[in-house]
C-alpha cells in the first residue's frame, strides 16, 4: 500500500494510551524536564493551565491552579541553586568542599 493512503488496519498506527502514575512524580519529572530544557517557570506553567496539552493539564485539574504554581516556583528554585545539593565529603571531591 503506498504510504499516502489511509489504512484502519495499520499495525504500525502510533496510539496514545494513559499510563497510571503518582501525578506528583509525573508532574516533578515533567518539570524537570522542561527545566533542562531551559523553560521559564511561566512557560512550564503554560503547559499546565492550557488544555491543550493533555498530561500536564490532567495534572492541573488533579491537583489545582496554586499547588501547580507553587510547586513550579520550587522546582525553578531547586534548578537555579543548581540542582542537587553537594553531598560529597572533601576526600570524594578531590579534597575540596564546595557547600
Amino acid at each position: 500500500m503506498p504510504k499516502d493512503e489511509f489504512d484502519p488496519e495499520d499495525p504500525m498506527e502510533l496510539v496514545g494510551v494513559e499510563v497510571p502514575t503518582d501525578p506528583d512524580e509525573a508532574m516533578d519529572d515533567i518539570v524537570q524536564e522542561y527545566l533542562m530544557m531551559g523553560y521559564k517557570p511561566e512557560q512550564i506553567f503554560f503547559l499546565f493551565r492550557s488544555p491543550y496539552y493533555g498530561a500536564t493539564h490532567r495534572i492541573y485539574q488533579l491537583k489545582g491552579h496554586e499547588y501547580v504554581k507553587q510547586r513550579v516556583k520550587q522546582l525553578a528554585a531547586q534548578w537555579n541553586d543548581g540542582w542537587l545539593p553537594n553531598t560529597l565529603t572533601p576526600s570524594q571531591n578531590g579534597g575540596t568542599s564546595h557547600a
